[in-house]
């Protein structure tokens, strides 16, 4: 109701229908811009939004406002048309060891480079009040963004998703922001091309493993209950690759580095990352960045989520790209009885409830994402041959 009346007396109809007649233009393509510069698991979630867009609207030119820690993603994500890189300059938690001077310029700088490309259109999957200033100071015409927020004015078009009362997926939710634009939230697996690395990372059939997790809300799995996942595998002989990043060598190499079959890599880029994990036959980690990636990049894995409404397997599962496994079969969670709508930490008398998640579930989750073998289909038994009688032997 709101949202009706804020679109009526504000002019939203009248920019949604001079939007549409942006979108038929062939000679000079309409330029879209993608907000979303937080983390890597937030932006894979994001990635349906240009998949339904380029569907829908081919000739446009879709480009993407991202963290500077994504940029080696552009050479295996084709649907995007450009990068712009935020040096750090517009959420909080990237402003905090940073001087006034450094920050003014970055954001100054910012704002010419995306005012220089001239998008018709920006798009706010997550936003915050420094990057909608951006952009409105950058000169874009048209910004789409949540009306659920302090700072709504510095958009012209809304759309009213409540995401925490919300029993659908993260990237359904992000789907639904092209509602307002007229555009369908039809879901479409977005379009990954691995390069070809010149030196093979691993060889022969191994796992991954992703055990570490320094940002994000969501609790983790304990390290202890890798440690045994890894020593499982050890003992079928089977190869694991604990991946991690450079800060987290030592901490890893205590507790992979004595378990045989183990190889620990802390020294892999993003795109790196990404073909090492095409290749796995199954990954294993926390509900992170590399868990999304796996998905991405179509590789069976298993996540491990906490129990709580916000951070709960339902709401923020991977992206989907095989029918036959079940949302409980691949990303395990516990089922205590507490009502959980927000974390409690160490208030609540079964913290961690992650721990209570068994190496054993784990370990069988690799089943369930076996091929099926096709039904075997009994033979019709064949029909004795009826005999001819006399008079149709004698018509012959």
């Amino acid at each position: 109701m709101w949202l009706k009346l804020l679109a009526y007396f504000s002019g939203a109809r009248r920019r949604l229908v001079r939007l549409r007649r942006i979108f038929l233009r062939k000679v000079i393509p309409p330029k879209i811009l993608i907000v979303r510069n937080d983390g890597m698991g937030d932006f894979i979630l994001t990635l349906p939004i240009i998949s339904a867009i380029k569907a829908q609207l081919p000739h446009a030119r879709v480009y993407v406002l991202a963290s500077r820690s994504l940029h080696s993603m552009a050479s295996f994500l084709p649907e995007i048309d450009g990068w712009i890189l935020d040096p750090g300059c517009l959420l909080k938690r990237h402003r905090k060891n940073k001087s006034k001077l450094q920050l003014e310029t970055e954001y100054t700088n910012l704002m010419r480079e995306i005012s220089a490309y001239r998008f018709d259109l920006a798009i706010f999957s997550y936003a915050e009040k420094a990057s909608a200033e951006l952009i409105q100071a950058a000169g874009i015409p048209y910004r789409l963004g949540p009306l659920r927020r302090s700072f709504f004015l510095k958009f012209n078009l809304w759309y009213y998703i409540p995401r925490r009362k919300s029993s659908q997926a993260e990237f359904q939710l992000n789907l639904k922001i092209l509602r307002s634009l007229r555009l369908v939230n039809m879901f479409r697996f977005p379009r990954v091309e691995l390069p070809q690395l010149a030196t093979p990372l691993s060889k022969g059939r191994y796992i991954v493993m992703h055990p570490y997790k320094r940002s994000g809300t969501a609790l983790v799995w304990p390290l202890e209950n890798f440690q045994a996942l890894a020593r499982h595998f050890s003992a079928q002989n089977l190869r694991t690759v604990v991946i991690g990043d450079r800060e987290d060598h030592e901490t890893l190499h205590a507790y992979f580095g004595t378990i045989p079959s183990v190889e620990i890599r802390a020294d892999l880029n993003l795109v790196q990352t990404a073909v090492l994990i095409a290749g796995a036959q199954h990954f294993f980690g926390n509900s992170s960045g590399p868990l999304h990636l796996a998905a991405l990049v179509q590789t069976p894995h298993t996540g491990f989520y906490p129990q709580n409404k916000t951070a709960s397997p339902r709401r923020w599962r991977t992206l989907p790209f095989n029918e036959n496994v079940r949302l409980s079969q691949h990303l395990l969670s516990t089922s205590l009885p507490v009502a959980c709508v927000a974390c409690r930490l160490k208030r609540c008398a079964y913290y961690p409830c992650t721990a209570g998640i068994t190496v054993e579930s784990a370990a069988n989750s690799v089943t369930f994402w076996k091929p099926k073998p096709a039904p075997r289909m009994a033979k019709a038994a064949k029909k004795p041959a009826r005999k001819k009688s006399k008079k149709a032997q004698r018509r012959k």
